[in-house]
């Protein structure tokens, strides 16, 4: 059963994280994981990632529109599963994420879910 507050739509991007922080804690500099994105909704994104991450850290990540203006977001690492023995699927949710951008990522997945129900 479908947990998520919204629907996922498959993306595919390539991106690094070089730092990640958590609040009242140490950061984690010059990491340079590379991770590809797999999906985004307007309460988060998912990736895979060769590198171990731990869970409720936050990172950056800047997010590119399509109308080619780009946003820095921030996002937390909400869950971790093995994909096989070498990479790991991540599952964020955007930290305070202006309400612009969101309305950009849910016309983006509407435009997305709507394209895809007509190629049926």
């Amino acid at each position: 059963m479908e947990k998520r507050r919204s629907p996922r739509i498959p993306l595919n991007a390539n991106l690094h994280i070089c730092d990640l922080y958590k609040q009242d804690s140490t950061d984690i500099h010059h990491l340079k994981a590379p991770i590809m994105l797999t999906d985004i909704s307007e309460h988060g994104i998912g990736f895979i990632s060769e590198c171990i991450l731990p869970l409720q850290y936050h990172f950056k990540m800047c997010f590119h529109s399509q109308t080619g203006t780009e946003c820095l977001v921030v996002l937390r690492i909400i869950r971790c599963l093995v994909v096989d023995h070498a990479r790991y699927s991540y599952g964020c949710e955007f930290i305070a994420l202006d309400d612009n951008i969101r309305e950009r990522i849910r016309q983006y997945t509407k435009n997305r879910i709507s394209s895809c129900m007509s190629e049926d």
